[in-house]
């Protein structure tokens, strides 16, 4: 089975990754999940980055040995597969755009088959609800800006996009587009306002439509007086009219 790599996020010093499977003529989501770790106390191991080293989004893979997971709300993606083999082919242009605008929910749906709860800024849902934990949103560019902060004892500033979320407004949500973050960090040279700058800079350039493909986190437990929540983030921003990595 082929999958197209849709989503390349940030998972500490691994990577999560999503793609794009076409079958019957319908696009279908996968998070694939290395099959060695099927027995990890939680799906969060990622991929090493060595693994990808040179690769990009955009670009077709071999699922080898695919077999179902488990669904375990909202993350109904997840398949087992034993490695991802590159064809050393991409997605054309005309493909890439059918996968985005293929994953935005319609008008009358939610993002993610329940209600989004909210704090303050944030979004989540809380784990075993929702039927999905991926979907494209359609932003005007000018009304996503990037933000900095920084965490007592982090070694990197946190970088966050507020952006609007339908039905509840404007949402300030953690980054982890993997490939926009590196190109930003590759100019900023370790200044955190020149990586913000590119990173704004970066979207305007996308044109004015950006399709930004959202995720929930796992349901991480950090905090033991605190439930552990599924976190609304931002995987990856897209120009709709030129899809590139």
């Amino acid at each position: 089975m082929e999958m197209v790599l849709l989503d390349w996020t940030r998972m500490g010093k691994a990577f999560c990754l999503a793609g794009a499977m076409l079958q019957d003529e319908a696009y279908r989501i996968v998070r694939p999940l290395l099959t060695k770790n099927r027995h990890a106390p939680v799906r969060n191991v990622g991929w090493p980055a060595y693994l990808f080293e040179g690769r990009v989004r955009w670009e077709i893979f071999g699922s080898i040995g695919p077999e179902p997971a488990d669904p375990q709300s909202p993350h109904s993606e997840d398949i087992w597969v034993q490695a991802l083999r590159p064809r050393n082919q991409f997605a054309s242009a005309e493909h890439r755009r059918a996968i985005l605008q293929a994953t935005a929910p319609k008008a009358e749906e939610s993002l993610f088959g329940a209600p989004l709860l909210t704090t303050r800024f944030a979004a989540y849902l809380p784990p075993g609800t929702g039927r999905r934990s991926l979907a494209t949103l359609m932003v005007p560019g000018d009304e996503i800006s990037f933000s900095f902060s920084r965490r007592e004892g982090a070694p990197e500033p946190d970088i966050r996009v507020m952006l609007p979320v339908p039905p509840m407004g404007e949402r300030l949500l953690i980054v982890k587009d993997h490939h926009l973050l590196l190109r930003s960090e590759q100019i900023a040279g370790g200044d955190p306002a020149r990586q913000i700058a590119a990173l704004n800079t970066a979207v305007m350039q996308m044109g004015e439509r950006v399709a930004v493909r959202l995720g929930l986190s796992r349901a991480f437990q950090g905090d033991p007086q605190r439930a552990a929540m599924c976190w609304l983030m931002a995987d990856g921003f897209f120009s709709l009219n030129d899809p590139q990595p």
